[in-house]
């Protein structure tokens, strides 16, 4: 068996054996790119490991027959590995014993950490054929290092999906035992408790994931760092020693943007350096695993930069290169060897990716931050809807509709609000300012999807503001400032961290989209999805008064057809194989109330014209391939009126597509007492709208601020107590629950609530993406260290 590759050698017929990365890595040292060199150990040795484990009845697949475990135990090992549950009537149901959901099951610490113990105390006990020790300690003597290091890649084949940096390396010496002891560290880390709750939340058993190793020297660094990429700029960030001290998140980096077009920095920020690693000497005659050793830089350079403009341009010369033949790459680690003061850094790269590892807000403007003078007083007061600053002149559009004024390109539109129908007018604009409504309005909730600063409930901003005068508009503080408020700093750049996932959240992450133009800036993102795409606000230009007037008529049918079809494809093509779930069209009469109208689900039954348009359009993406195209109906207020939707569903051929699924928004109340009898109807899963929810559970209006200020917002105790009953009742019914609306963003606290209770996914906003990624993060490992902590079950 053949399964040590040199990373100078991988040809294209061995890809499939050492993942993408690996062999992009392999293809650019070939070409003579500042590659750290290494070898590789392909999926098929740590394949053939562990069915040889498997083979002797050693590995979790036979340990549900230990008198240790319970029946809800065994169920789980038998789910986490692939195995088709056979203790009795109810295991090959695929319902767990005693009414517990996988949930529950999941969530026993006693039989997660013993699958993890036993496994992983199995593989390093169980010995490595002498052959196999032999030949990997021979291809590490040709290293010629006294330390190496071991950095696992991880691949889920039939997703064609890497993981980067989420699987922990592992160093040893120039020892044979210790080479060994850390291969074995490095497979075990399949077996940790979080990895295995990650494979259990993606449905996936560990024959379904390959894994290679790149095996490296250990060299000395006296600094390295990360490069992240947009088409603009890049973000260097570089600390002192070798690279862990910045993957593991132990120091606070200094941080460049510099321009990919000139090579200048525009901006930098001194990083918080006081803590690295270095090599540590060994005794190779002895093994060992521990081949870092922490230390504490001088003073001297605690408080200096460690890469000066001559470095960082040659850094972006080099990345330029690799760019120059894998231009997809999006993200790179770069170490720098120790060099003679004062003498150019000679950098070379150890890891890469077409994708970032998490949320990474770059910077896509070339200028600074604006940071307004506190000893200039505002001119406007209002709410914050969207976050950033620009300064420009203003238009006033006092109605759309009677005074159609031009809107030219990069201005800051100051209006009363701004109906569904006109938001394509807003895609150009710089900043906006409305008199009228929330940070749930429909203005907002594009203006935050395409990154403009926004600000809604500003009073009287009409008369206020003059026609054409330049202003500052903070979205950050809902202020608007005169224009010599505008300062421009290259010191203050947002200070935007990349998050260092090395804890993989298993919640679904997904997003809300309205907008095709937003689809680039947000495919890099660690989402699982568009979890709400809002069809009033993709076809706002569609709906008005006219086309809902003469709809039966051909050439607006057409039209119609033709541009949600051209806009559907746009979005599940890109994001495919992740699902995208499209709500069909929420319309009401301007004139009329927007709770209680002629809305929702409602409509089409009055009216079917235009839903079916919607159907036929869903019908034309499946059929020309796409299988991750979702429906969601909004409100719906009964059991009938869901009945006569998926009835034309089933007539138009949607519901005999299995990848097909039918959800409904869950935002009028009474679907926390039905959902049973919807589920029994067809519904496949729901979709928690809160602002709706908050609206008709508490009896407020969500335009009106003074309302949240009082308590009355998604926060409040009641909407706990309503979204726990729905996630508790989809898990007991079988269906997935995802909530999408704007509570989990305005309340970030919400989301340990929510993950406690069970929620499958969160859908949020694209600019609320990296906080809420570190949010749930921060709660699924803290609900994991509350169970490890238990010694009993539940």
């Amino acid at each position: 068996m053949s399964y040590i590759y040199w990373l100078s050698q991988i040809q294209h017929s061995e890809q499939h054996l050492v993942g993408n990365n690996l062999f992009i890595l392999s293809q650019l040292l070939q070409h003579e790119c500042p590659i750290l060199p290494g070898f590789v150990l392909d999926h098929s040795l740590s394949k053939q490991f562990l069915a040889d484990l498997d083979h002797e009845e050693l590995l979790v697949a036979h340990l549900p027959n230990s008198p240790s475990f319970s029946d809800s135990d065994r169920f789980l090992i038998q789910s986490l590995i692939g195995e088709t549950p056979t203790l009795d009537s109810s295991f090959k149901s695929g319902n767990p014993p005693n009414g517990l959901s996988r949930k529950t099951a999941l969530n026993r610490s006693l039989a997660l950490q013993l699958i993890a113990q036993r496994s992983r105390e199995v593989i390093s006990q169980y010995p490595l054929p002498h052959l196999w020790s032999t030949k990997i300690f021979q291809a590490a003597q040709q290293l010629n290092s006294d330390s190496f290091i071991l950095q696992p890649l991880v691949t889920i084949f039939d997703r064609q999906q890497e993981s980067l940096g989420l699987w922990r390396s592992y160093t040893c010496n120039n020892n044979p035992q210790a080479l060994i002891t850390a291969l074995k560290k490095v497979w075990s880390e399949l077996f940790t408790a979080s990895s295995l709750l990650y494979w259990h939340k993606l449905g996936l058993s560990i024959k379904d994931v390959d894994l290679a190793i790149l095996v490296r020297p250990l060299q000395p660094a006296y600094a390295s760092g990360i490069i992240e990429l947009n088409s603009d700029v890049a973000r260097i960030k570089a600390s002192w020693g070798l690279e862990q001290s910045l993957l593991q998140g132990d120091v606070e980096p200094d941080e460049y943007y510099v321009d990919r077009a000139t090579g200048y920095i525009l901006s930098r920020s001194l990083g918080h350096k006081n803590y690295a690693y270095q090599l540590k000497n060994t005794d190779l005659n002895r093994p060992s695993n521990d081949c870092l050793e922490a230390y504490l830089p001088d003073e001297t350079h605690t408080e200096k930069y460690i890469l000066e403009q001559e470095a960082t341009a040659k850094l972006l010369q080099l990345t330029q290169i690799i760019l120059d033949k894998q231009p997809q790459i999006k993200y790179l680690v770069w170490t720098a060897p120790e060099i003679e003061y004062q003498s150019l850094p000679q950098f070379c790269f150890t890891q890469l990716s077409d994708r970032l590892p998490a949320a990474s807000t770059l910077l896509t403007n070339r200028l600074a931050q604006v940071l307004p003078s506190s000893s200039i007083p505002s001119l406007l007061n209002g709410v914050a809807a969207s976050p950033g600053n620009i300064l420009a002149k203003t238009v006033i559009v006092e109605d759309f509709d009677t005074h159609p004024v031009p809107i030219f390109p990069g201005c800051i539109l100051v209006t009363k609000s701004i109906p569904p129908h006109h938001i394509a007018l807003i895609k150009q604009v710089g900043g906006i300012i409305t008199e009228t409504g929330g940070t749930t309005s429909h203005g907002a909730i594009v203006a935050r999807e395409l990154n403009i600063p926004a600000i809604v409930n500003a009073v009287d901003a009409t008369k206020i503001l003059q026609d054409g005068i330049e202003i500052l508009l903070n979205g950050d503080d809902g202020k608007v400032y005169p224009a010599a408020a505008w300062h421009l700093s290259l010191h203050h750049l947002p200070n935007n961290h990349l998050l260092s996932p090395s804890f993989p959240i298993t919640t679904k992450l997904m997003v809300n989209l309205s907008q095709p133009e937003s689809i680039t800036k947000v495919l890099d993102l660690p989402i699982d999805g568009v979890g709400l795409l809002r069809s009033e606000l993709m076809l706002g230009e569609l709906l008005t008064y006219q086309f809902f007037e003469q709809r039966r008529v051909e050439s607006y049918r057409l039209d119609f057809l033709n541009t949600l079809t051209s806009s559907l494809r746009q979005f599940v093509s890109a994001f495919a194989p992740r699902p995208v779930f499209y709500r069909s069209i929420d319309w009401y009469a301007q004139d009329s109330n927007p709770i209680l109208g002629n809305r929702g689900t409602y409509s089409y039954t009055l009216d079917p014209a235009l839903f079916d348009l919607e159907l036929e359009a869903l019908a034309t993406i499946t059929a020309e391939g796409y299988s991750n195209l979702n429906l969601i109906l909004p409100f719906v207020r009964s059991i009938e009126e869901f009945e006569f939707c998926y009835r034309r569903l089933k007539n138009i051929g949607l519901t005999s597509r299995k990848s097909f699924k039918v959800w409904i928004m869950a935002e009028v109340p009474s679907v926390i007492l039905l959902l049973p009898e919807y589920v029994c109807a067809g519904v496949q899963g729901i979709a928690i709208g809160t602002n709706d929810l908050t609206q008709l559970l508490l009896g407020v209006d969500r335009e009106q601020i003074e309302f949240s200020d009082r308590g009355l917002n998604a926060n409040h105790p009641a909407m706990h107590r309503a979204i726990s009953e729905l996630i508790t009742t989809a898990k007991a019914n079988n269906i997935e629950c995802c909530i999408c609306g704007q509570a989990p963003v305005e309340y970030p606290d919400l989301i340990a609530q929510l993950i406690d209770w069970g929620i499958d996914a969160i859908s949020v906003e694209p600019e609320a993406v990296e906080r809420t990624y570190k949010a749930i993060a921060r709660a699924e490992k803290q609900m994991l260290l509350q169970k490890v902590r238990i010694n009993q079950p539940e």
